[in-house]
This record gives C-alpha cells, sequence and structure tokens, in this order.
C-alpha cells in the first residue's frame, strides 16, 4: 500500500521550532558546527529517540534533549542590545582571528547576534539565545523597520534625496525607504537619515553609493522599537522589560509571554563595556600589528553595577571564556 503524502503546506507556512543544532548551541553544548558532527554521529536524543537528520526540528520549550543520555539543561533567555563599534565582524566565530562582537559581550548565556552589521558599521546590533525571536526579527514579513545615521562630509543636494526616496536597486531588488531626509549638521559632518525595512547586506551604502553620497560613518540606531540611546560604543546591556513587551509585540509573539521572561530573565540594565581609549575606530587585525605591541582599543573590563546576573562560570561545554580571553590578550588583533 502505497505511503500517505504528508500534507503540503502553503507558502508562507513557518517552519515548525528550532533546528537541534542551534537549540544545542544556544545551551553551550558546542558550536553549531560541532553539534552537526554530534547529530550526525547519533550522540543526541530528543524525547527517548536518537536524532541523526541534521534537518530536524524541535520544540526548545518542551522536547527533552540528551547528548550521549545526559540532559541538556535549558539556558535562561538572553535579550542584549549591543552599541557596536567600528571594527567588529558580525559573527559569533572568525576563521581569520579579527575581533567578532562576541569579544564585547561576556555572559553565562550562549547568545549569537541577530543579523548582522558590516564591520565599519556601528550601532544597535541584538544578541539573544531565543531562536524564536531571532527568527523573527529577521523574516522580513514582520517589517520590522531599521533606522540608520548616515554621516558624510558634503551636503547632500535635493535631487540626490529626491532619488533615494524614490528607490534605488539593489540586487535586483527595488529599496524604497520609508524616509530619507537630512537630519542636522555636526561636528562629524552631515548626518542623513535613513529608514528602511530591507535587510540586505550593505544596503544603506549601495544605495549612498549610487547617488553619489560619501559615507564617512554609519550607524544604526533603531530597531523595530528598539532606540539605541545612552550606551557607550562598544558597551551592553539587557532589554528592559518595556523593550522586551515592545519587541514581543512587534514580531507578533504574545505579550503574556514576555512578561513571564521579565519576571525569570537576568536583567543588566546598566550598560557594561566600552572602550579604554574611545570606541571611535577600529581595532587593527593581530596579524597586522607587530608582537608585543599595545593595543590601542580593547574592551575595558567593567564590573556590573546593578545586576541580577552571575558571572560565567566555569563550564566545559560552553564556549571556553578563558581561551576567548587568552586569544585577546596575545597581542589581539
Amino acid at each position: 500500500m502505497p505511503k500517505a503524502k504528508p500534507p503540503v503546506q502553503p507558502d508562507d507556512a513557518q517552519p515548525v521550532g528550532e533546528r537541534l543544532q542551534r537549540v544545542l548551541a544556544s545551551r553551550g553544548v558546542a558550536s553549531r558546527r560541532a553539534s552537526e558532527d554530534l547529530i550526525t554521529a547519533g550522540r543526541i536524543s530528543v524525547n527517548g529517540k536518537v536524532v541523526t537528520e541534521l534537518g530536524t526540528r524541535v520544540d526548545a520549550v518542551k522536547d527533552e534533549i540528551r547528548v550521549d543520555g545526559r540532559m541538556v539543561q535549558r539556558q535562561r533567555l538572553r535579550f542584549i542590545m549591543l552599541n557596536k563599534p567600528s571594527g567588529f565582524i558580525t559573527t559569533v566565530k572568525d576563521e581569520r582571528q579579527r575581533w567578532t562582537v562576541m569579544d564585547l559581550v561576556d555572559v553565562q548565556e550562549r547568545v549569537y547576534p541577530v543579523g548582522r552589521l558590516d564591520r565599519e558599521t556601528q550601532g544597535l546590533l541584538l544578541l539573544t539565545n531565543d531562536g524564536v525571536v531571532a527568527n523573527r526579527v529577521m523574516h522580513p514579513r514582520y517589517g520590522l523597520t531599521k533606522e540608520y545615521h548616515v554621516v558624510t562630509d558634503r551636503r547632500p543636494t535635493d535631487q540626490q534625496l529626491l532619488k533615494l526616496n524614490d528607490g534605488i536597486w539593489v540586487n535586483g531588488r527595488l529599496v524604497e525607504p520609508d524616509e530619507c531626509r537630512l537630519l542636522r549638521e555636526t561636528r562629524e559632518g552631515i548626518i542623513v537619515r535613513i529608514v528602511l525595512h530591507e535587510g540586505l547586506y550593505h544596503v544603506v551604502r549601495h544605495m549612498m553609493e549610487s547617488v553619489g553620497i560619501n559615507v564617512v560613518k554609519l550607524r544604526r540606531v533603531r530597531l523595530g522599537p528598539l532606540l539605541m540611546q545612552g550606551i557607550p560604543p562598544g558597551s551592553w546591556r539587557d532589554l528592559t522589560p518595556g523593550e522586551l513587551t515592545q519587541l514581543f509585540e512587534a514580531v507578533g509573539l504574545p505579550v503574556e509571554e514576555a512578561e513571564k521572561l521579565n519576571a525569570r530573565r537576568p536583567l543588566q540594565l546598566q550598560p557594561i563595556g566600552g572602550f579604554i581609549h574611545g570606541g571611535d575606530e577600529p581595532p587593527a587585525d593581530r596579524r597586522a600589528r607587530p608582537a608585543g605591541e599595545a593595543r590601542s582599543t580593547r574592551p575595558a573590563s567593567s564590573r556590573p553595577t546593578t545586576t541580577r546576573s552571575p558571572g560565567r562560570p566555569p563550564h566545559e561545554s560552553a564556549r571556553s571564556s578563558s581561551s576567548h580571553r587568552d586569544r585577546r590578550s596575545r597581542g589581539g588583533r
């Protein structure tokens, strides 16, 4: 008797659950790639059944996940706002040993950046270990607006601004900003405000280049309801209870769930981190600096003044904080 075919999902149906390797990585078992090796080796079980397929999705809240028979404990969910400086790669790990945004955030939970900003772009970056929220923030269907401030050295003409507002073709797509206008003049240059729904890589730089506007600096100052205020370059803090509630509402998640999380998640609301010598200049690659030369820019050690989150304890299965710091202390980048 022929097998019944599974029902066809509509094109806009959301995949159910999170990929198993992502859940393992978020709980500090191993990196995502190493977690894939654990799965294919038959060392992972979900609800008592061994899983070997990499496409497997699980319910991170309800499913029981074990590695070699040992229960994988759930991490507390974390929602962090970082003021990314220039010179940092938006990734968890870089094979070329360049600075990454993870060098700026030291927490017990294994968080990861949501989306990405290019190396020289500064500003608001969200980091979390909540896969559902991360996926919805990045998914175009939820239409989170992104506000950027472009610093340029010459006042744009009315014609240039008109072209931008009419839309620019980027990688075969017409990108029309919600708003693009002159904001103000400052000591560092002329600031142009541009608000987009698009999440294409380098999209703002491509748009400015296409109309002849020179980008001296680029900052993201808003992501949906989240506004970058009061956080120095290189510093981070947890989202406030109100910010998390607004974010859940913006991506179509129940506000009640945000309120439950607010009652039990770590809350570090005083910004931590920053730089000893300013935060605007990008750090040099570790390969480019002679051995023994001091770093001119490095994350400053800072103790939380008000926090409900404990420091990072030794944890052999989590990202090794000691090796992470060792890499930074051996000459930096």
